[in-house]
């Protein structure tokens, strides 16, 4: 199985979870509880490190128990990067579901800007300091992750969701008819904050050309970036999220060959 089927089948997995969780827990089985904001496994709890620094903020006050259970994401995220992104969380395989469709469609976006942090790095400072001034969880309102997990439990409890799930609607149309993949490439607070969480020896995609692995620049790998970068260029971080799908296009032309790979 290729890399990017494997990933594939990992998202799928993690949006059936999302269901399954809250049915589990109306069941009575608790081993697992929670959302993607914060998560239960047994005695162990998992907090996606911006949803903690923001309850850390709102707060004004450091919790052992909070602060432990930012340590597993972001220990992922220091060694393999913004996997979270691009392996698990359900608004990126929303998004490259539409991304897809348009595709196959042929639909042309209204606008083609060229990916950058900064907006995102805006969007969380502005986000942060909303929530120390106001004292309310301004990010848990951009969290997409986050909200797709709560509605699809109060799918499961309540048969219905709230209005909270007109963002990720919003965010599905306006990449699908206006620009490509804003959400994650200059939007997403979650993603920005992960970008944070990275040193010199994280995981990360380079581009090594060589005799034992030449490149005739084909662009197989441009072609395949949902997020439309040049995986041949030096300015992949922060906007690469690690799935591997150049490497894997690659891998198909090249074969061992392939100039593409991660490295830590």
């Amino acid at each position: 199985m290729s890399r990017k089927n494997v990933r594939t089948l990992v998202q799928a997995a993690s949006l059936v979870l999302i269901f399954l969780i809250p049915f589990l827990n109306r069941k009575g089985i608790t081993a697992i509880a929670g959302t993607l904001y914060s998560l239960a496994v047994g005695p162990v709890w998992i907090t996606d490190p911006v949803i903690g620094v923001q309850t850390i903020l709102a707060t004004m006050s450091l919790d052992t128990k909070l602060l432990l259970s930012i340590l597993i994401p972001g220990s992922v995220a220091l060694t393999w990067g913004r996997v979270f992104c691009s392996w698990i969380c359900p608004q990126n395989m929303i998004s490259e579901l539409f991304d897809a469709l348009a595709e196959k469609t042929g639909i042309k976006r209204l606008f083609n800007p060229v990916p950058s942090p900064i907006p995102r790095f805006a969007v969380l400072a502005v986000a942060l300091l909303a929530t120390l001034s106001l004292k309310f969880p301004v990010v848990s309102l951009l969290s997409a992750p986050g909200i797709i997990s709560v509605q699809a439990a109060n799918l499961v409890y309540d048969a219905a969701v709230g209005a909270e799930l007109g963002l990720i609607v919003m965010i599905a149309l306006f990449e699908l008819f206006i620009v490509r993949r804003i959400w994650c490439n200059h939007v997403c607070p979650v993603g920005g904050f992960l970008v944070l969480l990275r040193f010199k020896r994280t995981m990360k995609v380079t581009f090594s050309k060589s005799e034992e692995r030449p490149c005739d620049g084909c662009g197989v790998c441009v072609e395949t970036c949902r997020l439309g970068l040049d995986p041949m260029g030096k300015k992949l971080y922060p906007l690469c999220h690690n799935c591997g799908d150049c490497i894997a296009a690659c891998e198909g032309v090249k074969g061992s060959a392939n100039p593409l790979r991660f490295t830590f």
